[in-house]
């Protein structure tokens, strides 16, 4: 979706062009727009879309003001499934040293405090990097409901309720067992995988050259994750 000159429904300000940073906006899983304004803030989001413990999050929510003429925007409100909500920012590890920066988390912890949220700082040591961000880029096309497709799930289910089994053979299973194309089968394997219905580890490759690679793995949720090598 392009940026319009108003910002969407809820965000205090547009985001801003800052150098050659990427911005733009994305329609979450609660259905709000969400504005990002850096390809590390689009990384968090990706993240923020699987975590199943996250009912909704919003860009831009609200303008912090302190007594001495302070003004900070946080990047994010996140409302978790249990009720809590906490304040996200992004930002580098150099900038924190910044007494500007300084004095805007003191005043958001401030803030957060006294309305029990949480405030969470994000860099460039704790954001998706490595084969998460690049599964994450990868997978975030499977996410909306028309590539999920039940009867291969089920059948998958039935495959992987006693063991460990790699993407790459479960997938030739499916296609024999439903007669369903493999492109097809795994579009939906990616679709559960994007939406934990089924689980794989996140910091290996998942796809390689358009197909599974030959080590990932996929089990069950309630699967102890030691059984798997």
């Amino acid at each position: 979706m392009s940026l319009k000159r108003k910002p969407p429904a809820g965000n205090v300000r547009r985001v801003a062009a800052i150098g050659n940073n990427l911005r733009g906006t994305l329609t979450n899983k609660a259905g709000r727009i969400v504005q990002f304004e850096s390809f590390a803030e689009r990384s968090l989001l990706l993240r923020l879309e699987r975590d199943p413990s996250i009912r909704d999050y919003a860009s831009q929510p609200e303008t912090f003001h302190s007594e001495d003429v302070l003004r900070y925007t946080p990047d994010f409100l996140v409302w978790r499934q249990d009720g809590s909500m906490e304040i996200h920012e992004v930002t580098r590890s150099e900038r924190r040293n910044r007494t500007s920066h300084q004095s805007r988390e003191q005043l958001a912890v401030a803030i957060c405090q006294a309305r029990g949220w949480r405030y969470v700082v994000h860099t460039e040591a704790n954001l998706p990097q490595g084969h998460e961000l690049s599964n994450l880029l990868s997978l975030v096309r499977y996410r909306p409901t028309m590539y999920r497709a039940v009867n291969i799930e089920q059948s998958a289910v039935c495959l992987l309720a006693y063991e460990v089994m790699a993407l790459t053979g479960l997938v030739r299973l499916l296609v024999s067992q439903t007669g369903s194309l493999q492109p097809q089968v795994a579009a939906s394997l990616c679709h559960a995988l994007w939406h934990g219905r089924f689980t794989t580890n996140w910091q290996q490759p998942i796809l390689s050259q358009a197909s599974f690679a030959l080590q990932a793995q996929i089990w069950l949720p309630d699967v102890e994750q030691g059984a798997h090598s």
